[in-house]
Order: C-alpha cells, then sequence, then structure tokens
C-alpha cells in the first residue's frame, strides 16, 4: 500500500585512406563468428548404455550416448528462432526438453535435457482458465519447462518429477490484455502426480474475485505474517468492490513454505469497499479509479469516501491512497514507474 558533423577537405581522400585502412586491419570490425552460432545446451539423467536423438527446427539430428554439453552441427543465423525435440527416446527412459525455444544470439544457449526413468516421476500439472480465443498463455516451471496452453481445460507438463522434488509454476506470458492468476503454483511432490495447480486469467480491464497477499513479510510472535486481501465484486458491471483484509501467517520470519490464512470476517481486520468510477489503460497496466470507505466488521461508521486507485500489472495488484500521488500522475501510462517501485518495495499484492 503506498503512502504517499566534423568538417573535411577531401571525401573522396577520407574515402580511399579509410579503404587502405580496413583492408589492412582484415575488415571494418566484422563480426568474426560471421554473424552465426549454434544451439547448445546441457544433457543429463541419461543412463550409461543409453541413446537418445533430438532435433532443432525439425531437422539436424543429432545423437547423444552421454550426459554433458552438446551442440547441434548446423550454424543459424543470428536473430534465427530455434526450437529443439525430442526425436527419439532412450528405452526404458523419458526425456524432456526444458529451455528449448528461443531467438538465437551472440550468448551461448542454455537448453535443457533432462531424462529419467520411464515410471519413475510423477507428472505436473492442473487447469486453465479465462484464455481468450486464438491466443496463449505461456507456463513455466522453476526448472526451465515452458508450456503454452492455447485453450481452457487441462495441462500437464512433459517433464516427470521425483517424489520430495520442489515445483514452482509461473506465468511466463499472459495472452495480451489479459492479466493472470496462479493458485497452488508451488510445493512438493508427494508420491503422486500433481494436479492442482490452478491457472486463471482475465481482461486487465477486470478486478477478478480471489484472495490476493502482499509481498512484503512483516515479523510477528510466531515467525512472519502477510496482509491478505480477498476480493469479492458485487453489483453488475463491478459497481463494488468488497475487500476483506486478514492475514496469512507463517512459521518462520522469511515467509516460506505454506501460510495459513485466517478468515478477514473472523478477525480484526479492517475492510473497505471501492467504488470504480472509471478504469483506464497503458504501459501494461490497468487502473481503477475511484472511491473507498473502510471500515471493521461489525461496526456502522458514517460513510467518509477517499479517493484512491487500484492498480493491477500483470500478476500485481496495488493500492494508491496518496492524493499527491494520485493528482501528479493522473493517467494510467504516467503511474507506471510509481507502481513498478511500488511491486519491486514489496508493498503490492499477488496471487495466493
Amino acid at each position: 500500500m503506498i503512502q504517499h558533423a566534423p568538417a573535411h577537405r577531401s571525401f573522396t581522400a577520407l574515402c580511399a585512406l579509410s579503404a587502405c585502412v580496413l583492408a589492412a586491419c582484415g575488415g571494418g570490425g566484422d563480426d568474426p563468428s560471421g554473424g552465426l552460432g549454434s544451439v547448445s545446451g546441457v544433457l543429463s539423467g541419461l543412463e550409461q548404455g543409453k541413446s537418445l536423438v533430438l532435433q532443432n527446427n525439425g531437422s539436424d539430428d543429432l545423437a547423444l550416448s552421454a550426459n554433458g554439453a552438446f551442440a547441434f552441427a548446423q550454424p543459424l543465423a543470428l536473430g534465427a528462432s530455434y526450437a529443439v525435440t525430442v526425436k527419439a527416446q532412450p528405452v526404458g527412459q523419458q526425456c524432456t526438453v526444458g529451455q528449448g525455444t528461443g531467438t538465437l544470439t551472440a550468448a551461448p544457449t542454455n537448453v535443457r535435457v533432462d531424462c529419467v526413468s520411464a515410471g519413475a516421476g510423477f507428472t505436473l500439472g492442473g487447469t486453465v482458465g479465462g484464455v481468450p480465443g486464438g491466443q496463449t498463455v505461456v507456463l513455466t516451471t522453476a526448472g526451465g519447462e515452458d508450456l503454452a496452453v492455447a485453450a481452457d481445460g487441462a495441462f500437464t507438463f512433459a517433464r516427470p518429477l521425483p517424489a520430495g522434488a520442489s515445483y514452482s509454476v509461473t506465468v511466463k506470458t499472459a495472452p495480451a490484455g489479459s492479466g493472470c492468476v496462479v493458485r497452488n503454483g508451488s510445493g512438493v511432490v508427494a508420491a503422486a502426480a500433481v494436479n492442482s495447480v490452478a491457472v486463471q486469467c482475465a481482461p486487465l480491464a477486470m478486478l477478478p474475485d480471489g484472495e490476493w497477499q502482499q509481498d512484503r513479510c512483516q515479523p510477528s510472535a510466531s515467525g512472519g505474517v502477510r496482509d491478505l486481501w480477498r476480493l469479492s465484486i458485487r453489483g453488475e458491471g463491478w459497481s463494488s468492490v468488497d475487500v476483506a483484509v486478514g492475514t496469512v501467517n507463517y512459521p518462520n520470519g522469511q515467509c516460506d513454505g505454506e501460510g495459513v490464512a485466517s478468515d478477514p470476517r473472523a478477525s480484526s481486520r479492517r475492510s473497505f469497499w471501492f467504488q470504480p468510477q472509471r478504469s483506464e489503460a497503458g504501459a501494461g497496466l490497468a487502473v481503477f479509479w475511484g472511491n473507498t470507505q473502510a471500515f471493521p466488521y461489525g461496526h456502522l461508521v458514517a460513510p467518509v469516501w477517499t479517493r484512491v486507485a487500484l492498480v493491477r500489472k500483470a500478476n500485481h495488484l496495488c493500492l494508491l491512497d496518496d492524493p499527491a500521488t494520485l493528482s501528479t500522475f493522473s493517467t494510467a501510462a504516467s503511474l507506471e514507474p510509481v507502481v513498478t517501485a511500488a511491486v519491486a518495495a514489496g508493498q503490492c499484492y499477488a496471487p495466493r
């Protein structure tokens, strides 16, 4: 929550001199690579005596029989796209590609190919909703595996995970004009498939129902605590937003692991109503300008309304209530650096 052109004598002579200098030096600073590069990466988990075949862009077969670094033989022009896939799996194993797509630059690529024994791991997946027709949402794991989902419904990452492994699923690319909420996105794999990750996308011009917890972790008597917002949209056309404010309590001061959420309506925390007056989009965010009235549950107070703005920036939700900020930065585009600073300071909220 934010509280506040040189002269020259002979063009012909200069050109001739330049040509001589360039010839003597072997050219005018040409890229020694000739503007070409190779797609490379690391293979791990392949069992001894087994092999697999990779492809790049559907060709340039590369057979591998040992773990470690690899590189495709066919060079590509810098700026070209690449897509690494598994053409042939090793017998009794399943190999998956992480960070296998991109645009080639002068920097080395870091494609990851991981192999596990068939049936030795557990799948990671869940459901997606709110994907606009003709668009995709790209999900990614902490291990660098990307998955493009083009329709609502179930999804499963290709790479299996062993029991006891930690996982984290985030949104790498949201559909154009949308923000996506990830719930149950992190945890530890038990001896079963994970299918509880829930991804819900909505246009940035909306304030979706759901729980949002503050990025900032504050110390508490029992460890750490994050503020919790529970948004409920009321009325047709989002005429008001009921925001119940509670907490998420953690057993450590870093707010690591799974927290326990309090019921905002059963706590002494305050709540507020937000009445949007207008909305505006710009610079990758959406601003909902309006008025808010704070009140404690169970008590009637005189309606004192304050001008505020709720701002959605991708997977963050920020409340701006400083009059100076709201008057100085009066457009959505002008608020972008303010919101960026608030997110960096941990003052904004992310989906729980």
